[in-house]
């Protein structure tokens, strides 16, 4: 990343697409990760939010306490929610701050939120089973997800199982659910579908605000049923639903949230890793997995250049 910093820095000369040459910085405008990396690379402790003026408190913790003292800095650090790293790899990338570019992420935020909480709170009132048998009652349509092998024993989704569970489920529970949970169900589902889209303005960005106050008007509601019970007594103090009070301030200023989701390196992942590993003999992968994906770009390239009219130029 050293190249980066200078760029950003100094500047740097390339040519764009067209061959022109441009005078260009580098900033570190986002870094698109999962919560447990937000943490690290936000130099926080566990289960804190990572949208924080982190500098400021490793410089305090620093004045308070001499680093090469491990085990006190280490009982400072975790009074002030740090995790004891002191010199964070962005800190000299111009005057970037975690709060800016630790952009909100769809997949594994608002999804893994919903589908580890809300779905869990919905198990825990109605049961998995009364839960699996309204969703086998949908009538199956092409292009539409559905769940035959029981969605209350899943571990793990895909993004787009995500969405289709996200617009079924306030329908498959109302009349099962008490009301004041569906309104909750019905009004995050709201916030998560609102941040999703391509472009906002003033009134969408009042709607996402006014939901996320719905919320939090409803949730007392999921405790009173009795379904929702945090590992330390009964709270809502979730790190992923705390980062959803950043989403207004993030689209003012870095933009609409769909451009920072993570779906398409998670489906990178798929297709560059695991495919290969399972075609591979489990030795020496990395040889194999380059050799596989170089014959994969020679096909791609054979096969447009066989296309009439297209010549791709190796």
């Amino acid at each position: 990343m050293k190249n980066l910093k200078l760029a950003n820095h100094d500047s740097m000369v390339l040519s764009d697409p067209n061959g022109n040459l441009c005078i260009i910085h580098t900033p570190l405008v986002a870094w698109i990760v999962d919560y447990p990396e937000h943490l690290l690379v936000a130099c926080v402790s566990l289960k804190n939010s990572p949208i924080s003026h982190t500098l400021t408190a490793i410089h305090e913790a620093c004045a308070s306490c001499d680093p090469c003292d491990i085990i006190s800095f280490h009982k400072v650090c975790l009074a002030m929610h740090l995790n004891g790293i002191v010199v964070p790899f962005w800190m000299n990338w111009g005057d970037t701050c975690p709060s800016h570019f630790l952009t909100p992420e769809a997949l594994h935020q608002w999804h893994k939120f919903y589908f580890d909480h809300c779905l869990q709170w919905v198990i825990n009132i109605i049961g998995g089973k009364e839960l699996d048998h309204h969703l086998t009652l949908l009538q199956p349509r092409i292009g539409t997800c559905s769940w035959p092998n029981r969605i209350s024993t899943l571990k793990q989704c895909t993004s787009r199982e995500h969405h289709e569970l996200e617009k079924v489920l306030p329908v498959v529970t109302a009349g099962a659910l008490p009301d004041d949970v569906l309104c909750m169900i019905w009004v995050i589902t709201k916030f998560i579908f609102l941040t999703q889209k391509v472009y906002h303005c003033d009134e969408t960005l009042h709607m996402l605000t006014e939901a996320l106050w719905e919320f939090h008007h409803y949730k007392q509601s999921v405790i009173s049923a009795g379904c929702h019970q945090g590992k330390n007594g009964l709270h809502f103090q979730i790190p992923k639903l705390k980062l959803a009070q950043h989403i207004v301030w993030s689209t003012h200023a870095m933009g609409a949230t769909y451009q920072w989701s993570s779906n398409i390196t998670e489906r990178c992942h798929i297709t560059h890793v695991k495919t290969p590993y399972c075609l591979s003999n489990c030795c020496d992968f990395h040889g194999q997995c380059c050799c596989f994906l170089n014959q994969q770009e020679k096909q791609s390239y054979a096969d447009a250049n066989a296309l009439p009219g297209v010549n791709m130029g190796c």
